[in-house]
């Protein structure tokens, strides 16, 4: 068994409960006819509530992230075409001879 610590932030009942059934998960995990053990408790409802919703935040998140990044593209896309343009208007100008200025 594992060796508990006191710094670990787990009640020492529920340590040896989790190690209990780690041994016995690591016996039985390449054994396909047993039931797969679980080695922590499941999730109450409110945590996996709390985890839905930060995994859409997530999403959401992701999805403005990359709008902006297609966003700033385009502005640099089109800065950059600005730019070429006005460059290219005034190297039309100086080619013009002194009487047509």
């Amino acid at each position: 068994m594992n060796s508990y610590d006191k710094y670990l932030g787990l009640p020492l009942e529920q340590f040896e409960r989790m190690s209990r059934n780690y041994e016995l998960f690591q016996e039985t995990c390449n054994d396909l006819t047993k039931e797969p053990v679980r080695v922590y408790s499941p999730l109450t409802k409110k945590s996996m509530d709390e985890l839905y919703l930060n995994r859409e935040v997530s999403k959401d998140l992701q999805k403005k992230k990359e709008e902006d990044m297609k966003k700033a593209a385009q502005a640099a896309q089109e800065a950059s075409e600005a730019k070429e343009e006005k460059e290219g208007s005034e190297e039309k100008q100086e080619d013009k001879p002194e009487t047509e200025k």
